[in-house]
């Protein structure tokens, strides 16, 4: 390989403010990214956008490693696609990886719940609300009900194919619940075919949780189950193998 490999990778989760005290976020704290960064510095430069402090403060610890490591903190969806931008704009990745649990939703204002009427017939069930807005430094812990509107976010993985023009190998991450893992492979080849991704990594909830985690890895000619223990270095071995397919065809 002529070129030093160089790979972006983004870990953790997204916490939007509620209010000045509150945040919406969820349960994952970015270990996936940092194993597939641990592993990867190995081979390549690594650069690792996270919201996880301790991860970075981790890293600055590394040692024995030949890679070159930068690490970037993010805290909101906002942020974290700047700073994506702002990396692509900057260097040439040969791979992405974008491990991170990016928010579906950003809050966009509290609401106190006045009344809700079911409307007879719907179905679904569907209610008529008075909501009045209690917006606030922070809202105040007196009511009895409240809502929180939230608005969908950008697909920050759609971007780097259709937006950033972005042409290295491209891995993205995706996690269902409720659902079986033939439901999974099948929802996930096409999400991976939305984004133009190379391969994707899908999982469910019972799947991180349960007594054998694992993910599966997919691409546009097969899929497989692979352990959590071993997926890092699984999806090292990948992407070496794609780059030097890629350097072999002339690309």
């Amino acid at each position: 390989m002529a070129d030093r490999l160089n790979v972006l990778i983004a870990a953790g989760n997204t916490r939007e403010r509620i209010d000045d005290v509150r945040q919406w976020s969820n349960i994952f704290t970015g270990r996936t990214g940092l194993d597939i960064a641990l592993k990867m510095l190995d081979v390549a430069d690594v650069t690792l956008l996270t919201s996880n402090l301790e991860h970075a403060k981790y890293f600055s610890e590394v040692r024995g490693k030949t890679g070159v490591l930068n690490t970037i903190g993010f805290n909101t969806h906002a942020e974290l696609m700047a700073t994506i931008a702002k990396c692509l704009g900057e260097s040439k990745f040969h791979g992405v990886f974008m491990s991170a649990a990016i928010s579906d939703y950003i809050p966009a204002g509290a609401f106190r719940i006045i009344s809700s009427t079911p409307i007879s017939g719907s179905n679904p069930p569907q209610e008529n609300w008075v909501v009045e807005s209690v917006q606030a430094a922070k809202i105040s812990g007196s009511y009895p009900e409240i809502a929180i509107r939230g608005m969908a976010t950008e697909k920050i993985i759609d971007m780097f194919r259709a937006r950033w023009n972005y042409s290295g190998l491209l891995y993205k991450f995706k996690l269902q619940a409720g659902i079986s893992e033939e439901e999974l492979v099948a929802i996930a080849q096409k999400s991976r075919g939305e984004s133009g991704a190379d391969v994707i990594v899908a999982n469910t909830l019972q799947m991180v949780r349960g007594d054998d985690p694992g993910a599966w890895i997919i691409d546009n000619a097969a899929s497989r189950r692979v352990s959590r223990r071993q997926l890092a270095q699984i999806l090292v071995d990948d992407f070496l193998n794609r780059v030097r397919q890629n350097q072999g065809a002339g690309q």
